[in-house]
């Protein structure tokens, strides 16, 4: 899959959403001054998950962890009737790969990666009886803990991760929606945790994109 067209397809999509949320503001339908504050809400989902390279080694190698599969839960707590405080945790478990020029990837190893994050989300004002959809954009910062097994042996490492994302709500029944999203978590691999090593790994973009149902209370 190539990372570039898919990552550049699912932004485009959801800015054809935006664009029809302003074409409905545009249309004389404004938010009332006492909108009423939503509720909280769950989205459970599952998505694919896309790695950066953790190492550029010498002669073009590189050091990644293999896409693959991810599940995860979200909460989302309302501040007002835009902001809201969310928290995640995802869990993926993708093989560790090594590159070689020609002869491409070769899986040595394999991972288990627990993501934690919480942050902020800003999404576009709704409309009173209306059910559109609802761009929504996050930020914040959490962890990403690997459980590393290479020829039988296991290390464990943890690194800080930032994270910024895009998404719409779409809505399909009352409390009831579908939640696209794309997130991009931003670290560094810990190598010295996990191998003994010490070496600093290169800052990679772990970009994950998602749909999942949005429950609300």
């Amino acid at each position: 899959m190539n990372r570039n067209l898919v990552v550049a397809g699912l932004f485009a999509a959801l800015a054809l959403s935006a664009g029809s949320a302003e074409a409905q503001r545009r249309s004389g339908r404004r938010l009332p001054v006492n909108e009423p504050v939503p509720g909280p809400s769950i989205s459970p989902y599952a998505g694919y998950m896309m790695f950066g390279d953790i190492v550029d080694g010498p002669l073009g190698t590189t050091l990644t962890s293999s896409s693959g599969s991810v599940f995860g839960v979200q909460g989302n707590l309302p501040l007002g009737s835009v902001l809201s405080v969310v928290g995640n945790v995802a869990y993926s478990e993708p093989q560790l790969k090594f590159g070689v020029p020609i002869l491409g990837g070769i899986n040595f190893g394999k991972s288990q990666v627990w993501i934690y994050d919480a942050g902020l989300q800003l999404s576009a004002p709704t409309f009173r009886g209306s059910r559109s959809i609802t761009p929504f954009a996050q930020v914040g910062a959490g962890g990403m803990r690997y459980d590393v097994t290479v020829a039988g042996i296991s290390r464990k490492a943890s690194n800080l991760a930032f994270n910024a994302g895009i998404g719409a709500d779409v809505p399909l029944a009352q409390n009831v929606g579908l939640r696209l999203f794309a997130k991009d978590y931003i670290g560094k691999f810990d190598i010295n945790e996990a191998a003994g090593i010490d070496y600093d790994a290169k800052t990679s973009h772990n970009i994950a994109i998602s749909a999942g149902l949005k429950l609300q209370f």
